[in-house]
Formats: structure tokens, C-alpha cells, sequence
């Protein structure tokens, strides 16, 4: 979290946060609502990609995979608005990235590295939530 935050969060009430940066969108690029909803879809699309791998069914698990890389880039995006710090920046960006593997695999007919890239989006998630998810 930035500096920035972390000393807001000292003096003001959590709600009074939320109301503060709620009326900068054009700093945050969006809600904490709307990123906590992209969050919620990166972890069902993460589960979904995962059992067409599984199943070899190539067209859906690359329509996820769209998805997923798409809202890992407005995560980034979010968090570059936000003024959040460089690493959580760049764990949206190595999301995408993954997302975009995932792809690229399919398109190869690899499905184990497709499934390989699934599964480290689904353990990154987990990893980030800790420092960089906006709700307590």
C-alpha cells in the first residue's frame, strides 16, 4: 500500500476513505466496488479456465482466458490510478501476461503449459489478496 494510504487509514475511518477516494474517479479510474467485482470474475473465470483445460475444451477455455487477461489490465490500470505501489502494478501485469499464455498454449494445443498458467493465476490471487485487496 502507499505511503499515502497507510497514513490515511491512521486518521480516518475506514468509510471515510472509501468516501474520499469514491469522489476522485478520475484518479481511480473506477470503484473499489468495480474492482472488487473484476477480482470476484478473475476468480470464477480462474476456476472455469481451469476445468475446459482439464476437459481439452479448447474454444471456452480461451474465451475465459480473454476475460481474464482483459481484467487483469483494468486491475493494473486501477492500481496505477489508485497510486498504488510498483508491485501491485506489476502483479496485475504478470496476470495478464499469464492470461495471454494461456492463449498462446491453446493455440498450440499445449494444454498442460495452459493449464500450467491457469493454475499460477490462481495461486498469484491468493498471494496479492493479502496486501492489495481494498476490503478489510
Amino acid at each position: 500500500m502507499s505511503d499515502f494510504v497507510l497514513a490515511a487509514r491512521r486518521r480516518c475511518p475506514p468509510l471515510l476513505l472509501m468516501l474520499l477516494f469514491g469522489s476522485l474517479p478520475a484518479v481511480r479510474g473506477a470503484s473499489a466496488f468495480d474492482f472488487d467485482v473484476w477480482m470476484r470474475d478473475i476468480d470464477k473465470r480462474s476456476v472455469s479456465v481451469q476445468r475446459h483445460l482439464r476437459l481439452r475444451e479448447a474454444e471456452p477455455a480461451r474465451a475465459d482466458a480473454a476475460v481474464i487477461e482483459d481484467l487483469y489490465d483494468r486491475m493494473a490500470t486501477w492500481f496505477e490510478r489508485a497510486g498504488q505501489s510498483a508491485d501491485a502494478v506489476q502483479i496485475s501485469r504478470d496476470g495478464q501476461a499469464q492470461a495471454a499464455g494461456i492463449r498462446e498454449a491453446i493455440e498450440r494445443q499445449d494444454f498442460d503449459a495452459a493449464h500450467g498458467a491457469a493454475l499460477r493465476i490462481a495461486r498469484a490471487c491468493n498471494d496479492c489478496h493479502d496486501n492489495y485487496k481494498p476490503f478489510p
